[in-house]
């Protein structure tokens, strides 16, 4: 459907989606990618009583092309059509009013003008990047290697002592976080490995009483730990790595420390062509997150430098692709995002690289 700019001029294209679905995917992709046109409606007819899932199928990728709305209106002969398009995230209606309500309410809470993003090198011009790394990487490992495919990390210094966790407190501010540092334990927090904004003062003691916390519940003594700076006012995403037999995938979402509790996640496919990710289609699901009104500045927040987001998960993306078999597991929880212009920081990470393979992309 056209808006302003498309009036009189609204295209329309017929298939069989529920027996032939190739033709209706290239026709949502042709609709979708043009520039004069702001929604798509698809009608969803008695062919798809049979397999509704052949027909779901061509038009789940569409999700991923950009932000443009799509509702589909189903005709009351194919019901599990609905059901089956609906566990794919594209809203679906048995009442044409309800599909032109749902439009209308898209386009209300979804500005029209897409995120800026810096446009990335091509492909073929990005150099390679070394990773000698194998096997578990302990966290400030792990956040050196995604620095180098340009996703930055917080400000941190690893220490082995009181003194120099001290000492790099000074550097860092008045009040900082204190880590465990291991490659063998991936969720410091169920080991008391973790303290966030402790004081300068406060490091020595808060040292020996996590010391004591990790080795009871872990029965080894911990050798190093992480200082790092206190981010605050930023919104917390989760960025990680998921392959399985269909192929891989960037999972993204709401992070931190309740995000398994809040589960507002989606995936990205990756392209098995070796094509790169685009920044519209990771715009496009960021936008299907339930909490994206949090970074849109909702009830007076600052707006979130989305455009940064935007641009890490791009980078997480073409390393996760560059790196190929070699990557087992990537995660950063959380993944701060601050208010626009400020850009982003991983506060946390977790990589797992195979112990054989190249040292080059």
């Amino acid at each position: 459907t056209g808006g302003p700019s498309g009036a009189g001029r609204c295209p329309s294209a017929v298939w069989a989606g529920g027996l032939r679905p190739g033709p209706g995917a290239g026709s949502v992709r042709v609709l979708l990618e043009g520039d004069g046109y702001e929604g798509l409606v698809v009608i969803v007819g008695s062919s798809a009583v049979a397999q509704p899932e052949l027909m779901a199928d061509a038009l789940k990728a569409s999700l991923a092309l950009n932000a443009k709305p799509v509702v589909a209106f189903i005709s009351p002969h194919a019901p599990r059509a609905a059901t089956v398009l609906s566990g794919y995230g594209i809203a679906a209606f048995q009442a044409p009013e309800s599909v032109g309500a749902a439009l209308a309410a898209m386009w209300r809470v979804h500005p029209r003008d897409p995120v800026p993003v810096a446009p990335a090198a091509p492909e073929q011009a990005r150099p390679p990047v070394a990773c000698p790394e194998r096997g578990a990487l302990d966290e400030s490992q792990a956040k050196a290697l995604f620095a180098r495919f340009g996703v930055p990390g917080v400000r941190e210094i690893v220490v082995h002592s009181a003194a120099q966790a001290i000492e790099a407190a000074r550097q860092l501010g008045p009040r900082v976080v204190v880590k465990l540092l291991s490659a063998d334990i991936m969720h410091k927090s169920d080991v008391g490995g973790v303290a966030i904004n402790v004081a300068s003062e406060e490091i020595a003691s808060r040292l020996d009483r996590m010391s004591a916390d990790v080795q009871r519940h872990t029965g080894a003594a911990p050798r190093a730990f992480l200082v790092q700076e206190m981010v605050s006012g930023a919104a917390e995403m989760i960025l990680g790595f998921h392959r399985d037999p269909l192929g891989s995938a960037v999972l993204l979402g709401m992070g931190g420390v309740v995000a398994e509790l809040i589960r507002d996640t989606t995936l990205l496919l990756l392209p098995d062509d070796g094509s790169a990710l685009t920044a519209r289609q990771v715009e496009a699901a960021l936008r299907r997150l339930k909490t994206w009104p949090l970074l849109e500045g909702y009830r007076g927040r600052e707006r979130a430098d989305v455009p940064a987001l935007v641009g890490a998960v791009l980078a997480f993306a073409g390393m996760a692709q560059s790196l190929g078999d070699r990557l087992v597991e990537a995660e950063i929880n959380p993944l701060f995002v601050k208010p626009l212009g400020q850009g982003v920081c991983a506060a946390d990470a977790i990589a797992i690289l195979r112990e054989d393979g190249s040292e080059f992309r």
